[in-house]
């Protein structure tokens, strides 16, 4: 089986286009439980951005539009892999009627970014790659503007909202606050024990918390050591220690202020960590809660209290009772995928769009980019 070789492992011209080149369903989406299909983007791509906006839209911005290659070996050291084509151009889907219909240009061609709506409703667009600028997007124009370049041309591991309007950031050595207002960084300083892989979770107290992730140093292990921020002091504190270290896995903050952490692998990215664990921010630890094989592609808190999970495997929708530590199968699949978004829309539902899919029955490696858009009720 050959390996895919990501060119950039483990990260993450403005121009009006009228409304005459929407796509359109042929019907509105259905709103009754399940799974549905529900219309197409306008140009397939995967490994994009995904915003829910105030209006209820969802902004797709960016991606690539070629799969990334395929190699049956490693390439030698220093040796540059070819990068496919990613996407300048956005577009805005409306769940209501199923109409997909493109907006403006973004300022530079671009994939694997975060996408955060702002309090006015604007959207920031941070980049996962290195070498690529912060951009902002306003909905009322259309238009994708540039803002500021991160320092040191690094790709932004985690995008975390303040309560304050600011933004934490995380690549894989450094930390910092950047404000969209100004477009500058107030505040830049050493990631404590640098790292990736990790997550970084809003608390509702307004602190963030990050866990797990490998380290970077020759030979590198788990890190082992998770970490509190505090904005108001600038300053990181530990978290409390994992039931099982873990990198690539999903960080999702629950009803009652608890941080659910699902997935993810040992250090050589071969076996998964099937216990799930809880942060209890009163007490700040970490304890088991529940046993499951779903290696999550996606996680997402629903209105219900319930969380949402995709298995990566097979794109079964499996959903997770914090109440009962139980989870459930949901009889719907969107199929193998890989790197499609995931974004809980305004009335609860839960809205898949692009990725790569297998064009077979199961994961053969024989993929193609999808326009498809999927919407799931709970």
């Amino acid at each position: 089986m050959t390996a895919r070789i990501l060119f950039a492992l483990f990260v993450v011209t403005s121009v009006w286009a009228c409304g005459s080149d929407s796509v359109t369903t042929s019907a509105p989406p259905a709103l009754e439980r399940g799974l549905h299909e529900v219309g197409n983007l306008s140009k397939p791509r995967y490994w994009h951005a995904a915003t829910l906006l105030q209006d209820g839209k969802v902004l797709i911005a960016g991606g690539y539009a070629e799969l990334l290659p395929v190699l049956d070996a490693p390439p030698p050291p220093n040796t540059a892999i070819p990068q496919p084509e990613r996407h300048i151009s956005a577009e805005l889907f409306d769940p209501v009627t199923g109409t997909t219909t493109p907006t403006g240009d973004m300022t530079v061609s671009r994939s694997r970014d975060h996408g955060i709506m702002l309090a006015d409703g604007r959207v920031i667009i941070i980049p996962g790659l290195a070498r690529l600028p912060i951009e902002m997007y306003d909905p009322e124009s259309g238009r994708f503007d540039f803002v500021a370049n991160v320092p040191g041309d690094v790709g932004i591991r985690t995008a975390t909202l303040l309560p304050n309007g600011e933004v934490f950031l995380t690549s894989t050595v450094h930390a910092g606050v950047f404000d969209p207002d100004t477009g500058t960084f107030p505040a830049v300083f050493a990631m404590d024990q640098p790292r990736f892989g990790h997550t970084a979770t809003l608390l509702k107290d307004g602190r963030v918390l990050i866990v797990g992730g490998k380290t970077v140093a020759r030979d590198a292990g788990l890190v082992g050591r998770n970490l509190i921020y505090d904005p108001s002091s600038e300053a990181f504190s530990e978290a409390g220690d994992l039931q099982f270290d873990r990198l690539n896995h999903k960080a999702v903050l629950l009803q009652d202020g608890g941080v659910l952490i699902m997935g993810g692998s040992d250090a050589d990215f071969r076996k998964s960590v099937q216990t799930a664990e809880m942060y209890d921010p009163e007490t700040n630890t970490f304890s088991p809660v529940g046993v499951s094989t779903i290696e999550p592609l996606a996680a997402w808190l629903l209105p219900s209290g319930r969380v949402m999970f995709i298995r990566s495997i097979n794109g079964d929708i499996v959903l997770y009772n914090p109440a009962t530590h139980e989870f459930s199968r949901t009889g719907h699949s969107i199929g193998w995928r890989s790197s499609p978004t995931v974004t809980l829309l305004a009335d609860g539902r839960v809205m898949i769009a692009g990725g790569s899919k297998d064009t077979g029955s199961g994961h053969t490696f024989e993929e193609e980019i999808t326009d498809q858009i999927l919407i799931f009720t709970p």
